[in-house]
C-alpha cells in the first residue's frame, strides 16, 4: 500500500495497529502505519472504470446548489463552551476580526456565569469593539472595529446559551447543550447541510484569514464526511512551523 511521496505528503497515514498485537491476535497484517490513497475507498462493484465510485466525495447532487468546494452561499457556525471565562469576549473579537469572510460566521456561545459577579461575554465584547473604534479614528472594516455608527457589530451573529454557572456539568455536558442548540438550528431551517460547524474553546486566539484557510483545509481532505482536530499550540507559537507543519490555524 505504499504510495509515492506527493501522495503521502498530501493524505498522511493510517495507523493499523500494534503488529505485536495484531499478530498475536491471529489477524494477517502487519499493522504499524501505512500511506493512505482515498483511492482505495472507491468502488463501484465491477471491473468496468466507468462504475468507479467514490462516497467520500462531495456530489454535484447533494451540493445542494453550492459549489464542490469552497464555501460561497455556506456559512460557518462556531461553538463556544464558556464557563465563567473572561477571555471570552476576546475571542469573539479575534474571531470576527481576523476573519475573511465574518459576515458568514455564527457563534453559539454556552454562558455559564454567576450573573451577579461575571460580565457578559457579549456586552464585554461589544465594548471591545467600540475601543477598537475609537482607536482606529471612527471604525470602518470589522478588523478596524466596525463602521462608525454600528455599536455592536455581528452581535447579531453571536446567540448566547446562558445557565447558571452553579448548573454548569462539565465540558461534555456543556458541549451536548451546544450541539443540541445546532440540531435545533438545524430543524428550524437556520443550519444547512452544507454549512461548516466548529466546536472550539472561548480562550482562543486566531490566525489571520483562518476561516478561510480552514475551509481549504477541508476541501484538500476531499470527503465530506471529514472532521478537522488539532490540540492547539500556545497562542505565542502562531504562524510557527512546528514539527514540520502547521497546526490547525487557531
Amino acid at each position: 500500500m505504499s504510495q509515492n511521496s506527493e501522495t503521502k505528503a498530501k493524505y498522511g497515514s493510517i495507523f493499523l495497529g500494534n503488529p505485536k498485537n495484531l499478530e498475536k491476535d491471529g489477524y494477517d497484517s502487519t499493522g504499524g502505519n501505512v500511506d493512505y490513497d482515498p483511492a482505495f475507498e472507491c468502488t463501484g462493484g465491477s471491473t468496468d472504470p466507468a462504475d468507479k465510485q467514490c462516497p467520500f466525495q462531495l456530489q454535484s447532487d447533494d451540493a445542494m446548489g453550492h459549489g464542490l468546494t469552497g464555501w460561497e452561499g455556506r456559512l460557518l457556525h462556531m461553538n463556544l463552551p464558556s464557563y465563567r471565562d473572561p477571555l471570552c469576549p476576546r475571542t469573539l473579537k479575534y474571531l470576527f476580526t481576523k476573519a475573511k469572510r465574518p459576515f458568514d460566521i455564527r457563534v453559539r456561545v454556552l454562558q455559564q456565569n454567576v450573573p451577579s459577579e461575571d460580565p457578559g461575554c457579549l456586552e464585554e465584547y461589544c465594548k471591545m469593539m467600540e475601543d477598537l473604534r475609537r482607536e482606529n479614528g471612527g471604525g470602518g472594516t470589522t478588523a478596524q472595529g466596525g463602521p462608525e455608527g454600528d455599536e455592536c457589530p455581528h452581535a447579531d451573529q453571536v446567540f448566547i446559551h446562558a445557565i447558571h454557572a452553579k448548573d454548569a456539568a462539565g465540558p461534555t455536558y456543556a458541549r451536548g447543550l451546544l450541539g443540541a442548540d445546532i440540531r435545533k438550528a438545524y430543524d428550524e431551517n437556520v443550519l444547512s447541510p452544507q454549512d461548516f460547524c466548529l466546536s472550539t474553546d472561548s480562550h482562543m486566539d486566531f490566525e489571520p484569514e483562518w476561516d478561510q484557510r480552514m475551509v481549504e483545509m477541508w476541501d484538500q481532505a476531499e470527503n465530506e464526511y471529514a472532521v478537522l482536530s488539532t490540540y492547539v499550540a500556545d497562542v505565542a507559537q502562531l504562524g510557527v512551523n512546528l514539527n514540520g507543519v502547521h497546526e490547525v490555524p487557531h
